[in-house]
C-alpha cells in the first residue's frame, strides 16, 4: 500500500476528499483522489485521476456498458491520434454537445450533410 493511503472500510467514507475539510496548511498538490481499487492496484496519482474522470459518475449506476465504451474510445484515440489531435477531437466533441443543446442539431447529421455537399461540390473540399 502507498504511504499515507489507507483502505476504506466504511462505505460512507467520501470517495474524493471533501475540500471543505482542509486547514490553512493544506496543499492541494499533495492531495490524491483515492479509491480502494486504486489502492489495491497500487495506482499512481496520475492513474487514479485518469480513471476518476471515467468512473466518478459510474460508481452508483449500472451503466458499466457505457464505461466499457468510454475505455474503448480512449484506447482508440491514443492508438490512432497524436496528443494535439486528441485534444482537437475532444474539443470538437464538447462543441458538438453545445451544438445539440443550443442549436438543436446533431453533429453526425451535420457531418453527413457536409459529406453529401462535398460529393456534389468537390471544388469546395477543404484540404
Amino acid at each position: 500500500m502507498l504511504k499515507g493511503r489507507h483502505k476504506f472500510e466504511d462505505e460512507d467514507e467520501v470517495y474524493i476528499p471533501d475540500l471543505g475539510e482542509f486547514s490553512d496548511d493544506f496543499n492541494l498538490h499533495d492531495r490524491t483522489p483515492r479509491s480502494n481499487a486504486g489502492i489495491g492496484l497500487g495506482w499512481s496519482a496520475l492513474e487514479q485521476q485518469i480513471f476518476d474522470l471515467l468512473l466518478i459518475n459510474r460508481f452508483n449506476t449500472d451503466s458499466h456498458d457505457m464505461l466499457d465504451e468510454e475505455v474503448r474510445a480512449v484506447t482508440q484515440l491514443i492508438e490512432t491520434f497524436d496528443a494535439h489531435e486528441i485534444a482537437r477531437v475532444c474539443g470538437a466533441a464538447m462543441l458538438a454537445v453545445q451544438l445539440a443543446l443550443v442549436e438543436e442539431k446533431n453533429f453526425g447529421d451535420e457531418y453527413k450533410k457536409y459529406v453529401e455537399y462535398i460529393k456534389k461540390h468537390p471544388e469546395d473540399v477543404e484540404e
